[in-house]
């Protein structure tokens, strides 16, 4: 989304952009790193805007909704809870560069092997390093996407060092960082650069094949903390009050059961949100 404050708005929404910055005290770095080229008061103040514009929506319409039908919860509730709403929404709204940033590290870190390994066998066969990356600028989706704008930056000018090193600064993934220093410092010091992108190479494979054998031994708690809260509870928890209500002549409400299963729907869309933000991003052979 293009971050853009109406003008009428911009005198009262940038100052307190400037204000709030202390609130998401990275917001350059995560606007840099997610690729987007707005200014961080601007989004700040777009954040505040969006965040004003659905937290004060949602307070109205749960206050008329309880002027409507009579009750004092929702009248007061939605007025009392607009500004709580406010504030989640901007912190929801002012993090999402960073969550996009993220986003991009993980692909390029699961791209970033292949993407070596086909500069390795051009620079064996005696291709330059710059020629390499010229070689893997498509291909590899966000690695090659880094690795176009590393050329398009020595095309434009810039040392293929300070090139590099900007590419480290754009970037959030600490594996892709590594390399880059490696590659820094081999051209730096005059070694092979050859030797260099092989051991990279192997690490990283090795870095991979790691994460993959510690996703699969962490799935063990999460398969029975899964089977507790999702099958044994809820089925020992009907039971209970089924036996209960017999006895103390409780009864039992369809929107008991209406809750339960809602409850069980959250739980497990919570849970494979969980174990999919703890999945590896490791690009099959």
């Amino acid at each position: 989304m293009e971050a853009k404050v109406p003008e009428a708005l911009e005198g009262f929404l940038l100052p307190l952009a400037e204000k709030a910055r202390f609130l998401v005290p990275s917001i350059e770095e995560d606007l840099q790193q997610a690729r987007m080229d707005d200014d961080a008061d601007t989004y700040l103040a777009f954040s505040l805007y969006k965040a004003l514009q659905i937290g004060l929506v949602l307070g109205l319409t749960a206050s008329s909704i309880g002027l409507y039908m009579n009750m004092d919860m929702f009248t007061y509730g939605g007025a009392g809870l607009a500004p709580v709403m406010v504030l989640m929404l901007f912190m929801t709204f002012a993090y999402q560069p960073q969550i996009r940033a993220k986003k991009l590290a993980r692909n390029l870190e699961k791209n970033l092997p292949y993407a070596l390994r086909h500069m390795l066998i051009e620079v064996s066969s005696g291709i330059s390093l710059y020629q390499a990356m010229v070689s893997v600028s498509e291909d590899y989706d966000e690695a090659s996407d880094e690795f176009e704008k590393i050329v398009s930056d020595i095309q434009g000018g810039k040392p293929q060092v300070e090139a590099l090193e900007d590419s480290i600064a754009r970037n959030q993934s600490q594996m892709y960082r590594r390399t880059q220093w490696q590659l820094i410092n081999s051209l730096k010091s005059g070694t092979n650069v050859t030797v260099t992108l092989e051991a990279l190479v192997d690490t990283i494979i090795q870095e991979q094949k790691l994460q993959v054998q510690n996703y699969g031994e962490d799935l063990n708690p999460f398969i029975l903390m899964y089977l507790m809260m999702a099958v044994i509870f809820p089925s020992l928890g009907v039971t209970l009050m089924i036996v209960l209500s017999s006895f103390t002549g409780f009864e039992i409400s369809t929107a008991i059961f209406y809750a339960i299963i809602g409850g069980l729907i959250l739980f497990q869309l919570f849970f494979l949100n969980l174990i999919n933000s703890r999945r590896p991003e490791v690009k099959a052979a």
